[in-house]
């Protein structure tokens, strides 16, 4: 209980309301915010022209693709810093060598940053978007999967942990099965890097898109991508900058990164990857990333088991799961929502159908669960 105390003393949000929406935005602990200032401060200070900005500024990103990289289990030159989750999708969808009548899968689980990348493939290719009903049998997802796959089948894009009904999907079965046909795999890692462990080399997946401001509690406009080197030359450059070329010349054209990092862009803001990198020390430093895990998890459970005790409550997330538990009620989700937040308890609306959402960071406490169930107890029966 120390050790919890002492991290919650680190992250002033979660005092003041009980935060349980950590799969939109984790709450910034100090470490991060004074990185983020001393960063500003030396800009300030010293301008953003000397030599030594740069040389800075690369150390900066070289550290943050290796501490992602040994989160990940992959090397760092298979990391490439993003400015979020979404950003890594597009990079690899719209970077596929799609032509019209080519053919994408996906669920009904997804996130929009993993359905809008493939709606303007389609738009801008003449793609079709198959998509696989796992709604209610997540466990079985990498044989409907395998059913819809064609020969032209290109790609399937999807999320390692849904963020409508926080179930985790089988990855390492969907990349068998993606293998076996010849069709490239894409992760979005948004719920699941941070809240669980995640090996990518173990998983078999071919990208992994993740971001820093959900449960690695950093700054938004930071993320990475995980693009391991037998998939990375199948997938072209759809948006090109300094960082992506390691030269160039006006009639030769660039010769782009043999790596990840050919997918990076250029001018970044040198404080939010500041933020992003205290972010990433403070988890595996200071809370422990397998601490972490082992909590949130435990948590996740204990909502589930609160909560069906409620009258009117249904639980809908499966036994296996990270950090998301969502659950239906009989009365106005909406309702139920603006209800709890006027007690200051923040959980959030998912939809198909209509339904609450809850996330249990390292950092939340049994009585804030405890407080959650005994809200619901008088809203939740229509």
């Amino acid at each position: 209980m120390d050790r919890l105390m002492e991290i919650r003393a680190q992250v002033p949000a979660v005092s003041t309301q009980v935060y349980l929406n950590t799969g939109t935005a984790g709450p910034m602990p100090e470490p991060v915010r004074a990185a983020m200032v001393e960063s500003l401060a030396s800009q300030l200070a010293d301008g953003r022209i000397r030599a030594d900005y740069y040389v800075k500024l690369s150390r900066l990103k070289r550290e943050i693709r290796e501490r992602h990289a040994a989160l990940l289990g992959c090397d760092p030159e298979e990391i490439a810093l993003t400015q979020n989750t979404t950003d890594g999708m597009n990079m690899v969808t719209l970077g596929v060598n799609w032509q019209p009548g080519d053919e994408a899968i996906t669920t009904n689980l997804e996130h929009a940053g993993a359905l809008f990348p493939l709606f303007a493939a389609r738009q801008r290719y003449g793609i079709t978007i198959r998509i696989a009903d796992v709604l209610d049998r997540p466990e079985e997802a990498a044989a409907v999967i395998e059913r819809l796959i064609t020969p032209r089948t290109k790609l399937i894009s999807l999320s390692h942990v849904s963020y409508i009904t926080g179930a985790v999907l089988p990855i390492r079965e969907i990349a068998e099965v993606a293998h076996r046909h010849g069709v490239l795999l894409l992760v979005d890692g948004a719920q699941s890097f941070g809240a669980m462990p995640v090996d990518v080399k173990a998983l078999g997946v071919d990208f992994y898109a993740v971001t820093s401001q959900k449960w690695l509690c950093g700054p938004e406009g930071a993320g990475a991508l995980y693009a391991s080197r037998d998939a990375i030359s199948q997938v072209r450059i759809t948006f090109a900058s300094y960082g992506t070329a390691q030269s160039y010349d006006l009639y030769g054209g660039l010769l782009p990164w043999g790596n990840a990092k050919k997918f990076e862009q250029g001018t970044v803001q040198p404080a939010v990857l500041a933020g992003q990198l205290a972010a990433l020390r403070w988890l595996t430093e200071e809370v422990g990333t397998d601490w972490a895990h082992g909590r949130i998890r435990r948590l996740a459970a204990d909502a589930r088991e609160l909560l069906a005790a409620v009258p009117g409550v249904t639980v809908v997330t499966p036994a296996e799961t990270a950090g998301l538990v969502t659950f239906q009620v009989e009365a106005n989700a909406d309702a139920v929502l603006k209800a709890l937040a006027a007690q200051e308890i923040i959980v959030r609306t998912v939809p198909h159908p209509r339904s609450l959402r809850l996330s249990t960071g390292f950092y939340n406490t049994e009585e804030e669960l405890e407080r959650l169930a005994a809200a619901l107890q008088p809203l939740a029966r229509a």
